[in-house]
């Protein structure tokens, strides 16, 4: 997800332009306006299909035109410029026209006019600049690539040709219909994950980040590397909400980075902790970010089983990073926080600080749980957490700041969406002529052929192509390009379907951590003011169950609760202790500092302990006592007054 927009405030005696302070307000207004409509139709019903999806990308295609100008920058605090105005005005046309034509479309004699064809194209360039704009060049390349594709179809080379597309049906699915630039996944946007967007940015604007961050402090602060305890924890907490990686370090990051460099880390692993940190949020329920909610519709399955399957996963890889911080601050030394850096838990579990973040959380929860829509449950957890955060009020000076925190809310959310809705209309160009040409069926026999059959080379191959769409692209979009094209050939193999899809979710999301376009990283290494690589591969080493974890679920489907109960726990269990021990071997100590040869042997135990079957996991727990007796005794004789040193 791309970062959002920083408000960076006047000069001290600055005169702002009329049009600077119309932009302002013009942000302000159209955010706002979003918020209600999404409310509105999340909680009351909404508009034909085509009709609130046309809406919610034309608003915030012009909140994209408000908020990056044509160099991609921060255009808050600049005069609007007579080709943003253009650009707006242009896609209050193509969009009025699409609304005002709906009856006429929706007729059984409909044939497209001439006029509806050059709306068309001026539709599609509107979104891809908007695309620009907000993420850069890749989705708009791989759009136009998309399109060139299907209209030269008859003239491309070998297995590549195709029957081709007229221009003119092209630019009606595009635009006319909801297979294009308003299909399905825009049709998630615009209902389902719109709600989470403005439930998390109120929470987080209400206080939840506060919150979020004193817990995590009160929870791993006193612990060995408490400083990097407490960015992870905070961290999972803060993206289970914001779903952001970007979002998550540019929060969290701007507190636990210079928290972890006073107590003496080094910036590269202070980055690298935060990095690693933020990009596990999206993979923690019960919100996991905008990706999970496209699962669910691309699966045909409740977005409760997705969250309910991603438990295990998300403990595993927040267990393994622990661990890795652990052991890594025992071998350099880190101290644990001094009781007075840290807050009172009496003081952070107030009802009136805790109350309506917990509560507005367990809502939310309990309606998912109970069968509600997930609109229906963000829009009841939503009005909670407003009501009870008003409540609170004790001066009217107190409700002037807090009415003040939800309109900060609403603008938030408004770009927040901007980073979601608008690079999901980009991809929909893609995904439309992959499904219009049989594209998708093409690649999947590719995959088939190239891995001749054999699942792990198939899945490598997965693994590629959804790492080198994650590291050019926000996660949903990453994950909903590479779904398109990779999942079915996995599910072909054998593979449950939602095992495929969250082994590529997985890897369209680690993508940040990993060379040469880690996104993630970059934001954490410039706050830690440390270099980039080395903080890349810190955070590979810190993550390395990240990588794992995929394949365990793809072998083991009991790690995404599907079996036996007993079967499940079994597997847990094993997972637990290989991630730890997989923790320790990349750091270089367990209780003890360790020789190279009992990393390889932990290693080689991690990896038989998280194995499928029954006679390597047994191998793997031979290893393991084994290893921990030569461990113990080998440290007790090395240092036998308890004087470990790295």
């Amino acid at each position: 997800m791309a970062t959002q927009p920083t408000v960076s405030a006047p000069e001290e005696g600055a005169v702002r332009s009329p049009m600077t302070r119309f932009r302002g307000h013009l942000i302000a207004v159209l955010s706002t306006t979003m918020v209600l409509f999404h409310l509105y139709t999340g909680a009351f019903g909404s508009f034909p299909d085509l009709i609130q999806r046309s809406l919610h990308v034309g608003g915030t295609l012009i909140l994209a035109f408000c908020l990056y100008d044509m160099r991609r920058g921060n255009a808050r605090d600049s005069p609007l410029g007579l080709i943003d105005i253009a650009f707006i005005l242009g896609t209050v046309t193509v969009i009025g026209h699409l609304i005002l034509s709906y009856d006429r479309i929706m007729g059984f004699t409909f044939r497209m006019s001439q006029l509806d064809f050059i709306f068309a194209i001026v539709a599609t360039l509107l979104v891809l600049e908007g695309c620009r704009r907000v993420i850069g060049w890749t989705i708009p390349a791989l759009g136009v690539a998309g399109l060139t594709y299907a209209l030269a179809g008859p003239n491309l080379p070998g297995p590549l040709a195709h029957g081709g597309l007229d221009a003119r049906f092209a630019a009606e699915v595009l635009y006319l219909s909801t297979r294009g630039l308003f299909g399905m996944v825009t049709g998630i946007s615009a209902t389902v994950i719109a709600m989470f967007v403005i439930f998390g940015a109120v929470l987080l604007r209400t206080g939840g980040g506060q919150t979020f961050m004193d817990l995590a402090m009160v929870i791993g602060g006193r612990t060995t590397g408490g400083g990097a305890k407490v960015a992870t924890i905070s961290s999972a907490m803060f993206g289970s909400v914001s779903g952001s990686a970007a979002a998550n370090v540019a929060t969290t990051g701007a507190f636990t980075i210079p928290l972890m460099k006073k107590l003496g880390y080094r910036p590269t692993f202070a980055g690298a902790v935060e990095s690693v940190a933020s990009t596990g949020g999206q993979i923690m329920p019960p919100i996991m970010g905008a990706g999970a909610f496209i699962m669910a519709e691309l699966i045909g399955i409740s977005y409760i089983t997705i969250m309910i399957a991603a438990i295990i996963p998300a403990v595993l890889y927040f267990v393994g990073c622990l661990a890795g911080i652990h052991f890594e601050s025992k071998r350099l030394g880190y101290k644990p926080m001094t009781r007075d850096q840290l807050p009172r838990a009496r003081e952070v579990l107030t009802l009136r600080r805790a109350g309506p973040v917990f509560l507005s959380l367990g809502t939310l929860i309990t309606l998912l749980v109970r069968g509600y829509s997930p609109a229906m449950a963000a829009f009841t957890a939503t009005a909670i957490l407003v009501a009870l955060f008003l409540l609170g009020t004790r001066s009217w000076p107190d409700l002037k700041a807090r009415l003040n925190s939800l309109r900060e809310g609403c603008i938030d959310a408004g770009i927040g969406l901007v980073a979601i809705a608008v690079l999901i209309a980009g991809a929909q160009i893609l995904l439309a002529m992959i499904s219009t040409t049989g594209m998708g069926v093409t690649f999947t026999s590719a995959i088939i052929g190239l891995g001749e059959n054999h699942l792990f080379i198939s899945l490598l191959l997965a693994m590629i192509v959804a790492m080198l769409l994650g590291t050019g692209l926000p996660t949903a979009a990453a994950y909903m390009l590479a779904a398109a094209v990779v999942a079915p050939a996995l599910v072909r193999l054998g593979v449950e379907p939602i095992a495929a899809h969250m082994f590529i979710f997985y890897f369209s999301i680690i993508a940040g951590l990993t060379p040469p376009l880690c996104a993630t990283v970059f934001i954490s290494a410039s706050m830690a003011k440390a270099n980039w690589l080395p903080t890349s591969i810190t955070a590979i080493r810190l993550s390395l169950v990240a990588f794992i974890i995929p394949f365990v679920f793809v072998f083991h489907p009991e790690i995404l609760m599907i079996g036996d109960g007993l079967t499940i726990a079994a597997y847990a269990i094993t997972g637990l202790i290989g991630v730890t021990l997989v923790g320790a071997a990349m750091s270089g100590y367990l209780f003890y500092p360790l020789a190279y040869w009992e990393r390889l042997l932990f290693s080689l135990a991690a990896f038989g302990l998280i194995a499928p079957g029954l006679a390597l996991p047994l191998a793997g727990g031979t290893l393991l006592l084994l290893g921990l007796t030569l461990h113990l005794l080998r440290g007790k004789a090395a240092y036998p007054l308890g004087e470990e040193t790295s």
